[in-house]
Formats: structure tokens, sequence, C-alpha cells
């Protein structure tokens, strides 16, 4: 869940988008974008479409629209932890992903130190938009699993 002011800067951040592309500031972008910061990390289009359309009468189409714009102005980012289907979360929040190898379970953790130290690292010939950070090995569940020794 999004914070207040994590919501205000989102608002922003997508109305200067739509105003410097010259795109209209529709009712239904903010419905998205407000239902998008409320879903959990890791959100998919299903998980949005549902919660967009209990409260407002939006075709998929235009979530989908909505959701590239999200991630275009730097509110969503998209991610493919696992192959078949796109996963969203917030792009303010910064957050190590442990990945099970057996499970596929995915856990977040926040660790400033390791967020502020991917954004501060600078590359030749490269500039950063965000970083992912993917840590991969077993969770509990499937490393005590005696089936797998």
């Amino acid at each position: 869940m999004a914070d207040v002011e994590l919501k205000a800067r989102a608002r922003r951040r997508l109305e200067e988008y739509l105003k410097g592309k010259g795109m209209r500031q529709t009712q239904e972008r903010y419905v998205i974008l407000d239902k998008a910061l409320d879903q959990h990390p890791h959100f998919d289009m299903d998980e949005l479409y549902r919660d967009v359309k209990a409260v407002a009468h939006v075709s998929l189409a235009t979530v989908y629209n909505t959701v590239e714009l999200l991630c275009d102005c730097g509110v969503l980012r998209k991610h493919f932890l696992n192959e078949n289907q796109a996963a969203y979360e917030l792009a303010e929040d910064r957050h190590l992903h442990l990945i099970c190898l057996h499970c596929g379970k995915v856990r977040e953790v926040h660790d400033p130190m390791v967020a502020d130290c991917v954004a501060g690292m600078t590359f030749e010939g490269f500039s950063p938009t965000f970083s992912s950070t993917n840590i991969y090995g077993l969770c509990e569940d499937c490393g005590t699993d005696h089936h797998h020794h």
C-alpha cells in the first residue's frame, strides 16, 4: 500500500507526463493509477483490472495502455519474475527479491543499504533507469525439505 505522499507524487508524475505528451487527463487514468498504487507488490494485469472494473467502466485495453503510461513516466515498473506473465510494482519501492529456485516463491526484503549502493553506481556508456535486485536460493520450506537432498 502506498502512503499519501507517494500517491501525491505519483499523481503529479502522471499529470506532468500527460501534459508533456499533450494527452488528455482522463478520469479513468487516475482511477487506474489509484488502484495500481493500492495493489500488493508484483501484481499482474488481471488483478488490477478486477479492482478497476469494480469502480469504473474501463476496458482491459485502457488498463493496459495506462499501465504502460505509468511505466513510461516512472510510477510503475515491469518485472518478469515469472517468464510468462509480467508483474508490476511501484518504482519508488526499492527492495531485494529473494527468489526460491525450487518453488519460485518471491519474498521482498527492504534493505536501504543495498538499494542506495546500487542506486549510486555509475556505468560507462549506460544510464540506468532503475535496478531490480534478485537473489536466488532456497526458501525455508524447500531448504528443509528432505526429498531434495
